[in-house]
Order: C-alpha cells, then sequence, then structure tokens
C-alpha cells in the first residue's frame, strides 16, 4: 500500500513539472547517448569547457572512479538506503524499483549518489549500488536544470 502512495506522489510530482525527462536502463537498449559536459573549474560553466559523449553500456563497464576522473560530477555523495541521507524521495523515488521495502528496511543497502551536468541544459544522475566492493550501476534520471519541483 505504502509503495503505491510514493508512486501516486511521483506521478504528482511529476506531472507538476512540464520539462522532466526520466530515462530508465534498459537491458536492450544498452547503447542510449548521454551528452556529457565537463566543466573544467569547479564545474562551472565557461569558455573552456570539455564535451564528450557516453552511453550506459559505458557506465555498466567502467568503474565508477575512472568515470569520475574522465567526467568531473557536479556532486558524488555515498548512503546508507533508508537512513537519515538515504530516504528515498524526490529524484530517488526510482530506487523502488530496484528493491523491496524489506531490503530497504534493513538498511544496509550502500548507494552511491553521483551526478553530472549531460548538457546545458540538463543534469544526470546515476545510483550505484556497492556489490563485492565495487560500484555496480542500478539506476539513472535525467531532469531539466531549470525545472521547479
Amino acid at each position: 500500500m505504502k509503495k503505491y502512495v510514493f508512486i501516486i506522489l511521483f506521478i504528482l510530482l511529476l506531472s507538476s513539472c512540464n520539462k522532466i525527462k526520466v530515462i530508465e536502463i534498459e537491458e536492450n537498449n544498452r547503447e542510449s547517448h548521454i551528452h556529457i559536459v565537463v566543466y573544467k573549474e569547479l564545474n562551472r560553466a565557461d569558455s573552456d569547457t570539455m564535451e564528450k559523449s557516453m552511453n550506459f553500456n559505458y557506465i555498466e563497464q567502467t568503474p565508477v572512479d575512472s568515470l569520475i576522473k574522465e567526467y568531473p560530477p557536479l556532486w558524488d555523495k555515498t548512503f546508507i538506503l533508508g537512513k537519515k541521507d538515504g530516504f528515498i524521495t524526490g529524484f530517488r523515488v526510482g530506487l523502488f524499483k530496484q528493491f523491496t521495502q524489506k531490503e530497504i528496511r534493513s538498511r544496509d543497502i550502500k548507494i552511491r549518489e553521483v551526478t553530472w551536468a549531460s548538457s546545458d541544459e540538463e543534469n544526470l544522475i546515476v545510483w550505484f549500488k556497492e556489490k563485492d566492493h565495487k560500484w555496480i550501476p542500478i539506476e539513472h534520471f535525467i531532469w531539466d536544470k531549470n525545472a521547479e519541483f
């Protein structure tokens, strides 16, 4: 029941924002391209931007630390799912598709949340789960930088 309440709240959130786009990693569409803009100085837009392209197949096959080195993120945060900093709200609602309520309540799932500027207009956030001392991408979300929530 609670799961449906969260889904309804998420749908209401999406319907209130006309500039939002959700993309899911799909097994049959691993070649979806993401355009990443890498800002050289403190991730701020300036005349010295480097533009690179990457796809989710690349994200899945590349260690997250290498991705971060090649594509410096806007932010990089690690948390325990279900604890104080790891509540599933806002952008994180897609994580409900990855974990059951029981798994979330166990509070032993370590998540790494990395956000990049995917273009001048959009941001890309990717969630990684720690498994066997490696970070595995499990979900992602793209949203318009001008979106108001």
